[in-house]
């Protein structure tokens, strides 16, 4: 089964496609939303995987790696990346996160530039701050008390438009599997994060931030404030999508990678 263990942390990953990468290609980091985990990106995967070495990965308290107790950081979870990497003996990586993959690639290059090749961000926000805060900390709390059948109709009609309903479906599932306290910790780690403008402006790899067209959660203007913090970064609108790219355009999402990676 294949795990890396950092000595701070057990991470699940799946390593696909290395017979079909270029020479001095780096590999493709796949970085999942809150909720999900390296099966996120089952779609895409195949996509990317016949042409690049692509790596997804269960980040702490989510999936199949390992569940520690008690508070930690966002920050945390981009040195649990830098850990991984090294263990892997990984070159620089091309990355790419969802929602807060997004924001756990953006720290990792912001912390540890070295590790990032290029960034790519679909749904990001530039802050936590306000309502959304509130409502993430809300539900971490709710799930402790109810579980996760308790919100899984809300988290999930906010994250998947009407129009991908069968999605929403397929996914549910896997959403509902997760442990309550984990992911609890987890969103509360999402919630306590504060990026300033200095921050964002850190990160030196070439970066795009693709946000889907009907993001109810973070619309593409917020992802264009993103954009416009990040030195260079480049902004496009996944035209077919909503908070959740990888899930609901995957296509599209695998040709705009592609073409994002191969600059």
């Amino acid at each position: 089964m294949p795990y890396a263990d950092t000595g701070r942390i057990s991470l699940y990953y799946d390593d696909f496609g290395s017979e079909n990468a270029a020479p001095g290609a780096p590999p493709i980091l796949l970085l999942h939303e809150l909720g999900g985990s390296s099966e996120s990106w089952a779609q895409v995967i195949p996509l990317l995987a016949a042409y690049r070495r692509v790596i997804a990965v269960d980040l702490r308290c989510a999936g199949r790696s390992e569940k520690p107790p008690g508070e930690f950081t966002m920050g945390d979870v981009a040195d649990d990346l830098a850990a991984f990497a090294g263990a892997l003996a990984l070159p620089a990586l091309d990355v790419l996160g969802a929602a807060l993959g997004s924001l756990a690639g953006a720290l990792l290059a912001i912390h540890h530039p070295a590790r990032v090749a290029r960034l790519m961000m679909c749904a990001v926000a530039p802050d936590m701050a306000g309502p959304t805060r509130q409502y993430v900390a809300e539900r971490a709390e709710k799930v402790r008390t109810i579980g996760m059948r308790g919100v899984v109709d809300a988290s999930l009609a906010n994250s998947f438009p009407a129009a991908h309903a069968a999605a929403r479906a397929a996914y549910r599932g896997l959403y509902l599997a997760n442990d309550p306290a984990a992911y609890a910790e987890l969103s509360l780690a999402l919630a306590r994060l504060a990026l300033s403008a200095a921050d964002w402006g850190r990160i030196a790899a070439p970066t795009l931030v693709a946000p889907g067209a009907h993001d109810f959660l973070w619309p593409p203007a917020i992802g264009e404030q993103v954009a416009r913090l990040v030195p260079g970064a480049r902004f496009e609108i996944l035209a077919d999508a909503g908070h959740f790219p990888h899930l609901q355009a995957p296509a599209s999402l695998a040709r705009l990678a592609l073409g994002c990676f191969a600059r």
